[in-house]
């Protein structure tokens, strides 16, 4: 009798992740994981698991340089009795850097590739090995780093006032507990975190650190859609000159691969739609299996910078649920924030009512994707009922981003006139589009095959009070790689959703 997928993750849900020896290199725990049916072997793989494997060896050789710390596998990890590094960084004193970047310190790698290639995995691992090797690492996610980032500058101004270049103090003191980086899912779309990412990296390469990384696009690609784009460059530069650039070519998403596998399995189902009576009673009986006789009652989430997340239904059994409506943690204004308070909080997370998006729903697609990152790289489990099935949830959104020029360069420039704009006021000017390139480095420039036009239709306007004919969509979003930019979240999310609708059997771990 096949015991049911439900029942095997409400006896192993703390055990998703690979506990085989890593004695040997990369390389050697790779081959004994696909020796093992963990992993299947692509040979596009390959030359990535060899760059780790010598990254491994290089480390090794200079760990003795480095006074060896316990590693952390990011902000989640420390209980309350154990402070964050952040917060440590708040009440120690600074220690001198034993080792500045001198030549000493080997070159990290940026491991870039579509969704599901495997990035993730391998870097996971390679995590995993140097761990065990005694060297001093940390492995964080994207929505992790932004939140420490952003908690320890908040903390700094509470209690210490005006301090001059905070970031740079946090990089010095990062590089010094943990020499060797982890950072998964480099993608930046808000001015905001370009520039925390700019400075807190610039600083960290400076200080001497080793940054292993993972994205869906190459260095030079980032934030091509985002406004005011040189003022990230920095950034760019310095992982290219502190980084080698890999790229993962794969046909295959292992993701897809991995679903399409547990449906021949008849395995267990996490979504259930359309949205009806049968996908909620589906539910109910899934949901059910889980909390077992735990009790469920109402509760509230403590969310880092001082705020709560009310939780209505909620069960704190051996496996601890929390239950939300798509619209209180989609449509109301919510975050990576919550979600990462949420994950501290429950084991896994059920949500009702999640619609196929509509044009109009983009903000609400975005929050719902961020919630699956974080929930992904958690490994907590999500149970939900959907209007249609995961492939379809984004279609109408994926429709609007297609098409695009040619990616000739075409961007969006900024001035700031000294005269006066229509509304009598000082203003930004925004040139359209298709009027102005990047140059190599990043910056702007407008694009000498084009006529030149004057102030009045060459430029729009945009004032505290809006922008004059045209949207933020408008001025980021016209070339082919721009718009891939700004759907790459959600291609992301397509992609680990395909894995996350069913409940992985004992031994499977997440393919990228």
């Amino acid at each position: 009798m096949r015991v049911p997928v439900l029942t095997q993750f409400a006896a192993h849900h703390r055990g998703r992740r690979c506990n085989s020896s890593h004695a040997g290199g990369v390389l050697q725990t790779y081959a004994s994981r696909v020796s093992a049916g963990i992993y299947r072997h692509n040979d596009g793989q390959l030359p990535c698991l060899e760059s780790l494997d010598r990254l491994r060896e290089a480390l090794v050789r200079v760990k003795d340089r480095v006074p060896a710390r316990d590693s952390s596998r990011g902000p989640s990890a420390p209980s309350p009795a154990l402070p964050t590094f952040f917060q440590r960084l708040l009440h120690e004193p600074p220690r001198t850097m034993q080792t500045p970047r001198n030549g000493n310190s080997p070159r990290g790698l940026y491991l870039y590739g579509d969704p599901g290639c495997g990035k993730t995995m391998m870097m996971d691992m390679f995590h995993e090995v140097i761990s065990s090797s005694g060297v001093a690492v940390r492995r964080m996610h994207f929505n992790d780093l932004m939140l420490d980032l952003n908690r320890t500058l908040h903390r700094i101004r509470q209690e210490f006032g005006g301090v001059a270049d905070p970031l740079a103090l946090a990089a010095r003191q990062f590089a010094a507990e943990s020499p060797v980086l982890c950072f998964d899912e480099c993608h930046v779309l808000n001015v905001g975190e370009a520039l925390l990412m700019r400075s807190f990296f610039v600083h960290l390469f400076r200080a001497g650190a080793t940054v292993v990384a993972t994205s869906n696009l190459a260095p030079d690609k980032l934030y091509s859609s985002g406004i005011n784009r040189e003022v990230f460059q920095p950034f760019i530069d310095a992982v290219l000159e502190n980084c080698d650039p890999v790229y993962l070519k794969s046909v295959e998403d292992f993701r897809a691969s991995k679903s399409e596998e547990l449906a021949v399995l008849e395995g267990d189902r996490t979504f259930f739609w359309p949205l009806g009576a049968s996908a909620d009673e589906r539910l109910a009986s899934s949901l059910s299996a889980l909390v077992g006789d735990a009790m469920c009652t109402p509760t509230e989430i403590t969310v880092p910078m001082g705020r709560v997340l009310p939780c209505r239904r909620a069960w704190k059994g051996a496996i601890r649920v929390a239950e939300f409506s798509y619209e209180e943690l989609c449509v109301s204004a919510v975050g990576a924030h919550d979600y990462i308070a949420l994950c501290d909080n429950f084991d896994a997370v059920v949500i009702t009512g999640v619609p196929c998006f509509s044009k109009g729903d983009e903000n609400a697609a975005r929050r719902f994707a961020s919630l699956v990152d974080v929930l992904y790289d958690r490994q907590k489990r999500l149970l939900c009922t959907i209007d249609s099935p995961p492939k379809e949830l984004f279609a109408a959104i994926r429709e609007q981003y297609s098409g695009g020029e040619d990616d000739n360069g075409a961007g969006a420039a900024v001035r700031m006139p000294t005269h006066g704009g229509s509304s009598g006021k000082h203003v930004a000017q925004f040139r359209l589009p298709q009027q102005v390139q990047y140059s190599e480095s990043g910056g702007y420039g407008t694009n000498p095959a084009a006529k030149p036009l004057s102030v009045e239709d060459g430029w729009v306007e945009w004032s505290a009070t809006g922008l004059k004919d045209a949207s933020m969509f408008d001025l980021t979003c016209s070339t082919k790689q721009q718009l891939h930019d700004r759907l790459l979240p959600l291609l992301r999310c397509e992609s680990r959703l395909e894995e996350m609708s069913y409940v992985n059997g004992q031994g499977l771990c997440p393919s990228a």
